[in-house]
């Protein structure tokens, strides 16, 4: 597995550990909460401190059992008292040709889970490190009918003959597109490094 780096402020981006012992995922938790009080210069009441590690304990949860994920990363600049937005990243090894039809089937969700309330926006997103790829905006009705977002971006890296997939969605569909640009930009830092 290629290990996935970035060139994004450490200070806005966090990488969000998927795997090690409970008391480095609890010592990364307090950072969390510390370098937020930072990032939004003023203290954190008890309740933002513990809605902010509970949201990170279910999400980090989620990405381990169902979504699978690679690594994530979290987007610091969020308000404390929202859910963070985690962004996680998925290689796939490719033995086939690069091609936008390829892209697409993972960027965008299957058609047989998507419902008929969905709304899908594939546009070309390029890479300063991998080229030409997609960015997916899907839109849908949630049980409780809330509306979600979701954004995904996918590549293929031919010297690596990888296809990278970096995704998040969010219940806030405001703070969301609010996020876009530096989502954007973050996806431009992306590359991918041989593990050593």
């Amino acid at each position: 597995m290629m290990i996935v780096e970035t060139d994004s402020d450490p200070s806005l981006w966090f990488h969000v550990p998927l795997h090690g012992t409970k008391s480095e995922f609890a010592q990364w938790l307090d950072l969390q909460v510390e370098a937020t009080s930072l990032l939004h210069q003023r203290r954190l009441t008890w309740r933002e401190k513990r809605e902010m590690k509970k949201f990170l304990e279910g999400s980090v949860a989620m990405l381990r059992d169902r979504v699978q994920a690679d690594q994530a990363f979290l987007f610091g600049p969020m308000p404390p008292q929202a859910a963070p937005l985690v962004l996680f990243a998925k290689q796939f090894a490719c033995d086939e040709e690069h091609s936008p039809l390829h892209l697409s089937m993972m960027a965008e969700p299957d058609p047989s889970t998507a419902d008929a309330g969905s709304r899908v926006e594939t546009t070309p997103f390029v890479s300063p490190h991998f080229g030409e790829g997609l960015r997916c905006l899907r839109s849908w009705t949630a049980p409780d009918g809330s509306l979600m977002l979701s954004v995904a971006y996918a590549w293929n890296d031919p010297v690596h003959n990888i296809d990278l997939l970096l995704k998040g969605h969010y219940d806030d569909p405001a703070l969301l597109e609010a996020s876009f640009d530096a989502i954007d930009d973050f996806a431009n830092t992306v590359r991918l490094q041989a593990a050593i």
